[in-house]
């Protein structure tokens, strides 16, 4: 060990001749712990919100999404439906077919939007994660699941025919709308209520692809969307869509929430902006306790250069004393953060609010990168700035 790595320690952890400076020493490393600590726990908890966020916005928000930019029908050829086969994989596009319909049970009635999908919906976007009652399993004719809101609002009977309700096709983007707009009709049941982002607003049917392209007069080609999943998160996928779909709209997960993916990036940019300042506050107390310590040796360093050492050897101690306060405080906060983190994930000990939902919490390589640098700038300013004082006292 070098004579400057050797004083920088002893001067950490051995008393002083002034109790004091000792006392700042050791106030010093618990502010920047309880700094640190509070830093990437914060960041682990934002991180956790804004996954939560984004994964319950995803309920019919897939990876990729393909649409008419009019929200219009459009045909599948068979050298389009190979493409996506060959390219995505069989099981990891869903064909959609949205519209409006009139329910009508037990006398009365309501206008919902209603999904038809395909096998591999379920697939592509994880829809069983948002049924609540109910599981979900294959659609077939007469089946569907509907939101908590269409669901209460009619005060649907499920899993069974007792329950059976009547939707009429109102929706003028499909042909024929002004001969006759209650075109088709179709006696469906409910065999499970599902969740969406507002349940209070939100009429939702999801049916099968074949009963909603019956209710809609359209061939078994005809849909309004493909959903896809994207294997592997390939970079290129998106632009490989585009340019093979040129008629249509390609949009990832990130275009179609836009507005929620600024406004979560514009709350963790302020977010890690305040707490890096809450860490630039608490190193000062460092710098005052290098400081402190260089006065308070201040008769050791004429000694120390009686003994050979120079001026930069004699400033390395204290700069060398200053980072072992800063890494000290960094290592304790860090480690502290994690364990909080993790039994949090694994215990959920903290819940939200009064319902039974653990508090979310993520730890990411990122938040860690975002700590370490800003540790690794704050402690070696921090510690040259301090140590330069030694140039007043030799």
């Amino acid at each position: 060990m070098k004579a400057s790595s050797f004083l920088a320690y002893k001067y950490l952890f051995s008393k002083t001749k002034f109790n004091i400076v000792s006392i700042i020493s050791s106030f010093s490393v618990l502010v920047l712990t309880i700094a640190y600590f509070s830093f990437f726990t914060i960041l682990s908890v934002f991180s956790g919100l804004e996954k939560y966020s984004l994964n319950f916005s995803k309920s019919f928000d897939p990876d990729i999404k393909i649409f008419s930019e009019n929200n219009e029908y459009f045909n599948l050829d068979s050298t389009e439906i190979s493409f996506l086969s060959n390219e995505i994989g069989d099981s990891f596009y869903s064909k959609i077919l949205s519209g409006n319909v009139l329910i009508e049970y037990d006398g009365i009635k309501t206008y919902s939007k209603i999904i038809g999908v395909d096998k591999n919906f379920n697939n592509v976007i994880n829809f069983s994660s948002i049924i609540s009652v109910g599981e979900y399993t294959l659609l077939d004719n007469s089946s569907a699941y509907t939101s908590y809101s269409i669901t209460e609002k009619l005060d649907l009977t499920l899993f069974n025919s007792t329950g059976a309700f009547e939707i009429y096709s109102i929706n003028s983007s499909y042909p024929d709308i002004l001969i006759n707009p209650f075109k088709n009709s179709r006696v469906l049941f409910s065999k499970g209520v599902f969740n969406t982002r507002n349940d209070d607003n939100e009429n939702i049917i999801v049916c099968s692809l074949e009963t909603a392209q019956s209710i809609f007069g359209l061939s078994k080609n005809s849909v309004s969307e493909i959903y896809l999943k994207n294997p592997n998160n390939r970079v290129n996928l998106k632009n490989v869509l585009k340019s093979r779909f040129k008629r249509l709209t390609v949009k990832s997960h990130e275009e179609l929430n836009e507005s929620l993916f600024k406004m979560m990036k514009s709350e963790k940019l302020i977010v890690t902006t305040i707490m890096i300042m809450i860490v630039l506050i608490s190193v000062f107390n460092a710098i005052g306790s290098v400081i402190m310590l260089i006065i308070e040796k201040e008769s050791s360093l004429k000694t120390l250069k009686i003994l050979g050492m120079n001026n930069l050897n004699i400033e390395k101690v204290f700069f060398k004393n200053g980072l072992m306060i800063n890494f000290t405080g960094l290592i304790v906060g860090l480690f502290l953060s994690i364990l909080a983190v993790i039994s949090q994930k694994q215990l959920s000990f903290v819940k939200v609010g009064s319902i039974d939902l653990a508090y979310p919490v993520e730890l990411t390589y990122y938040n860690l990168i975002i700590v370490l640098f800003t540790a690794i700038f704050v402690g070696f300013t921090s510690s040259y700035l301090s140590a330069k004082a030694v140039k007043k006292l030799i």
